[in-house]
């Protein structure tokens, strides 16, 4: 009997120091190249994130769910040239590359999170991203800082294969663009 009390105890010390903070603000940055990797030769932007949280236990991050808005991939890059922008981001969202129509959001769920002593990050986050309705797994530095009730998580720039999720352009054209895209976020939660 002494056991069993002591389990349930840990038990709900546990779900009563976990908590869901729900995400205020982002910013979701990418960029991607042409096959020669120039800067002249790139793209960049944002996506919004429509929805989202971050789990802690205590202070320590455990977890989180994050939902992309595909409907607002913005192409910063070309804001000097509307008509090209509005062209190259209505080619992003067809069925070429996100096809939008079919899959209005990307999703990434945190899975798992290891303690790191980086000197910039803190944390390394593994979770499962899904593009177009395709999942694979990913991982990458972040930082996590805490000011009063407010969490921000910023990471570290990543890259995902655009390929491996089914982003794909006619052969040709295909090959004169690099397969990853770079990505950097910064969420804050609270």
């Amino acid at each position: 009997m002494k056991n069993f009390i002591s389990i349930l105890f840990i038990l709900c010390s546990f779900f009563v120091s976990a908590q869901t903070k729900n995400i205020t603000s982002s910013e979701i940055r990418w960029k991607a190249y042409k096959t020669l990797k120039a800067e002249s030769m790139s793209h960049d932007g944002t996506v919004k994130l429509k929805s989202g949280n971050l789990t802690f236990n205590g202070n320590e991050l455990t977890g989180g769910n994050f939902i992309i808005n595909m409907n607002t991939i913005d192409a910063e890059d070309m804001n000097e040239n509307p008509k090209q922008k509005k062209f190259l981001e209505n080619h992003l969202k067809s069925d070429d590359f996100f096809d939008v129509e079919k899959f209005p959001v990307t999703v990434f769920q945190i899975k798992s999170v290891k303690k790191i002593n980086g000197k910039n990050y803190n944390y390394q986050i593994g979770g499962i991203l899904i593009i177009k309705g395709i999942s694979k797994n990913i991982s990458f530095p972040v930082k996590v800082a805490q000011n009063n009730s407010v969490f921000t998580l910023t990471s570290a720039q990543f890259t995902f294969n655009r390929k491996h999720f089914g982003l794909k352009y006619n052969i040709f054209e295909d090959m004169l663009i690099s397969n990853d895209v770079e990505m950097n976020v910064k969420i804050v939660a609270q």
